[in-house]
C-alpha cells in the first residue's frame, strides 16, 4: 500500500545575532499551515504552505516526537523500515532537533527534557518496547556513518579499522549497502548513547558566521532490529527485520553569509552539491513524467534511495528561520518540503530476509544442539566448513603424522578464511559460498583420508568420544549467542506497560486529530467551489464578482510565485557557476603543475602521455575515483652492433 512521505515544519526562535541585527519575524504558523511574508515587498500577499504539521518556536522536540515520530518508530518494531531526517538552511536547528544538546533522559532531570533530540528519544522508545515484549527475542545492531566531502566515513570504526572512503554497493535482495561499515550489537539504551557520543566526537564540525558549531557533513545513525519467537533454536518461526535511519543533514549555505574560506568553502561546495542532488531526486519523483531518478548523483541520495520512493516510511522535518534576512533560504526550504510530501513510498513488513544475523545464529544453535544430542561418538561435519572431521584419526599416531595433520588443517582453515573475506568484500550469494567451501572441504578431507591410509590403514581406527570440555565449549557458545539477544526483561513491569499503552494511545489520538484537521481544510476548500443557489440576480452578480476577485487574486499570487521561482533559479544558477569556476581554477592549477613536471617524467613510462594514460585508466563509479595503471617502463631494445 502506497504511503506519502510525511513532512512537518519546525521554526526556531530568533537567535541573539538576529535580535541584535534588528531582524523581523516573517513567519506565522497556524495549525498545519506556514505563512511567509515577503520583506522585500510588504504589499505582496503571504505565501502559504500546508504540511502534515507545523511547529512554532514554543514547541519542544518532545511535542514533535509524540505527535509524529512515535508512530514511525513503533512501526520499526513491527518489521517496517523507517527514516527520519532534518532538512534546511545552516543554523536552523537540524542537529538540535535530531541529536539535541544532551542525551540525559533521566526523569530526575526535567529541565533537560526540551533539549533531548529525536535520536536519543528513539533509543528510549525502542528499548522500553523490547523490555516489555513477551515471547519475542530481539537482536539490535547499530551503525553510524558520515558523508564528508562525498566520502563515507565510519564514525564507530575501531582503532586500525578502515574508516575512510567506504564504497557503496547495490546488492540484489539487500538494496544499497556500505561495504566495510562496522555493525555493533547493543543490549540497552546506555550502550546506544555511548556509541552516539563516540560517533559525534569523530564527526566533522566547524565554525562559520551563521553557526559556531556547524555540521560539515551528513550523518546517518542506523538501528537494525531483528526479531523472532523466544525459542531461537527452533527451525521454524518468522524472522522480521525493521530498520530505523536517523539522518542529520548538513545545512545549505551561501558563502556571502557564512564567510567560509579554505576548507570550510570546499566543504560548503560539496554540501550544496549533495543537497542539490537531493532536491533533483525529490523533483524527479514528484514529476510523474520523469523516467530516470538521479539517485547516483551523490552518496547521500544513494543511501536515501529506499527512503525516497522505496520500501520505507519516511518523515522529513523541515527546519526554518523566522528572520527576514533568511527569507530566500526559508522560502526554498518550504518549497522543497512541499514537493517532498507528494513522494509516494511503498513500505512493507520485512519478513524472513535471508541475510539476517538471527537466521545465522538460529542455524548455529541447531548445529550445536545436534552435536550434543548425536548418539555416535563421531561429531558430524558442520555444513559451513568451519572445521574438519578429524575424529577418525588414530590417537597413537606418530609426531610426524600429527604435524602433517596440523599442516593440512591449517591450510584448510586458511583457505576458508580467505574465501569468507572474499565473500564479505564482493557480497557473493551465500549458496555460492557454501558450494566453494564444500569443494575445499572435500579436497582436504580426501587429502586427510590419503594420509590416514598411508600411515595406518592396516590398524582399526579408534573412535574418539567428545570430551567434557567439548560439551562445555558447546554450551558456552549457545549461552553466548542467547545472551546477545534481548527482550522481555521487564515483561511483568505493570507501570512500564501502562506507560507504553498511554503513549501509544496518545500518539494515535494526535494522528487522528491531525488527519481530521487536514480533511476539514480540504473540505472547506471544496465547498468554495460548489455553485450556490441565489434568490435574485443581484445576489448572483455579487457572488460572481467575489469569485472573479478571488481568481484575480490567485492569478496575481501565481504570477509572483513564477517570478520568485525564476529569481531562485537565477540564484541557484549563480551558485552553480561559482562552483564551476572554482573547479575550473583547480583543474587549471593541476594542469599547470603537470606541464611543469612533464620535462622530468620518463619518456619510456606511461605518465608522460595523458591520452594513453586516460585510455589505460579506469573510473570507479562507486568510489568516484580514477584507478591509474602502474607506471611500467617500456624497455627499448636496440639491434646488436656489428663486430669488427
Amino acid at each position: 500500500m502506497a504511503e506519502n512521505v510525511k513532512v512537518v515544519v519546525r521554526c526556531r526562535p530568533m537567535n541573539k545575532r538576529e535580535q541584535q541585527a534588528g531582524n523581523k519575524n516573517i513567519t506565522q504558523i497556524d495549525n498545519s499551515t506556514v505563512n511567509l511574508d515577503n520583506p522585500n515587498d510588504p504589499s505582496a500577499p503571504q505565501k502559504s504552505f500546508k504540511f502534515d504539521s507545523a511547529y512554532g518556536y514554543a514547541a519542544t522536540t518532545e511535542n514533535i516526537y509524540s505527535d509524529i515520530c512515535y508512530s514511525l518508530v513503533e512501526s520499526v518494531l513491527e518489521g517496517y523500515n523507517a527514516t527520519i531526517f532534518a532538512y534546511g538552511q545552516t543554523g536552523c536547528g537540524k542537529s538540535h532537533t535530531m541529536q539535541g544538546t544532551t542525551y540525559n533522559l533521566s526523569a530526575a532531570d526535567p529541565n533537560n527534557a526540551n533539549n533531548i533530540g529525536i535520536i536519543p528519544r528513539s533509543f528510549e522508545h525502542v528499548f522500553e518496547a523490547i523490555a516489555v515484549a513477551s515471547d519475542v527475542r530481539y537482536l539490535v545492531l547499530v551503525s553510524y556513518l558520515e558523508i564528508y566531502n562525498e566520502t563515507i566515513r565510519d564514525l564507530l570504526a575501531t582503532a586500525g579499522g578502515n574508516t575512510n572512503n567506504l564504497a557503496v554497493k547495490e546488492v540484489p535482495g539487500e538494496g544499497v549497502t556500505v561495504q566495510g561499515l562496522s555493525m555493533h550489537t547493543v543490549h540497552g539504551m546506555k550502550e546506544c548513547v555511548e556509541l552516539l557520543e563516540m560517533g559525534a566526537k569523530n564527526r566533522m564540525v566547524g565554525a562559520t558566521l551563521m553557526n559556531i558549531e556547524s555540521s560539515r557533513s551528513h550523518s546517518i545513525f542506523t538501528i537494525s532490529l531483528e526479531q523472532m519467537s523466544s525459542d531461537v533454536g527452533q527451525s521454524r518461526g518468522v524472522i522480521k527485520r525493521g530498520k530505523l535511519n536517523l539522518v542529520d543533514l548538513a545545512g545549505s549555505e551561501r558563502q556571502s553569509k557564512t564567510g567560509a574560506t579554505g576548507d570550510r568553502l570546499k566543504e560548503a561546495t560539496k554540501i550544496n552539491l549533495s543537497l542539490s542532488a537531493l532536491g533533483n531526486v525529490i523533483s524527479a519523483l514528484v514529476d510523474g513524467k520523469t523516467k530516470h531518478v538521479p539517485y547516483r548523483d551523490s552518496k547521500l541520495t544513494r543511501l536515501l534511495q529506499d527512503s525516497l520512493g522505496g520500501n520505507t516510511k519516511t518523515l522529513m522535518v523541515a527546519c526554518i528561520s523566522p528572520a527576514d534576512s533568511n527569507y530566500d533560504e526559508t522560502l526554498s526550504t518550504l518549497r522543497y518540503a512541499s514537493r517532498a510530501k507528494n513522494i509516494a513510498n511503498k513500505p512493507k513488513v520485512n519478513e524472513d530476509p535471508k541475510d539476517t544475523m538471527l537466521r545465522e545464529y538460529q542455524q548455529e544453535i541447531m548445529r550445536l544442539k545436534q552435536l550434543l544430542t548425536s548418539d555416535g561418538s563421531k561429531l558430524p561435519v558442520v555444513d559451513t566448513g568451519d572445521s574438519l572431521d578429524l575424529t577418525a584419526i588414530a590417537r597413537d599416531s606418530a609426531v610426524s603424522f600429527e604435524a602433517e595433520k596440523q599442516v593440512l588443517k591449517g591450510q584448510y582453515e586458511s583457505e576458508v578464511l580467505n574465501l569468507r573475506k572474499e565473500y564479505e568484500q564482493q557480497k557473493i550469494a551465500k549458496q555460492e559460498l557454501v558450494k566453494d567451501i564444500e569443494k575445499i572441504k572435500s579436497y582436504y578431507e580426501g587429502q586427510m583420508q590419503q594420509l590416514i591410509a598411508k600411515k595406518g590403514a592396516d590398524k582399526p581406527v579408534e573412535r574418539v568420544e567428545p570430551t567434557v570440555m567439548d560439551k562445555q565449549e558447546i554450551y558456552e557458545r549457545i549461552k553466548e549467542i542467547k545472551n546477545g539477544l534481548i527482550g522481555g526483561e521487564r515483561a511483568n513491569d505493570i507501570q512500564l506497560k501502562e506507560k507504553r499503552y498511554r503513549n501509544k494511545l496518545a500518539s494515535e489520538k494526535r494522528l487522528n486529530a491531525l488527519a481530521t484537521a487536514i480533511s476539514r481544510v480540504e473540505q472547506s476548500e471544496d465547498r468554495d467551489l460548489l455553485q450556490g443557489h441565489y434568490t435574485d440576480i443581484q445576489q448572483e452578480l455579487k457572488a460572481r464578482y467575489e469569485q472573479i476577485r478571488q481568481q484575480r487574486k490567485r492569478i496575481k499570487s501565481l504570477d509572483r510565485e513564477i517570478s520568485d521561482i525564476q529569481g531562485e533559479f537565477q540564484t541557484d544558477r549563480a551558485d552553480y557557476l561559482a562552483t564551476i569556476r572554482q573547479l575550473e581554477k583547480k583543474v587549471l592549477f593541476f594542469e599547470a603543475v603537470y606541464q611543469k613536471a612533464l620535462p622530468v617524467l620518463r619518456k619510456d613510462g606511461r605518465y608522460w602521455n595523458l591520452e594513453v594514460l586516460e585510455m589505460d585508466s579506469e573510473w570507479n563509479d562507486d568510489l568516484k575515483k580514477w584507478k591509474l595503471p602502474d607506471d611500467s617502463v617500456l624497455r627499448v631494445r636496440l639491434p646488436p652492433g656489428k663486430h669488427r
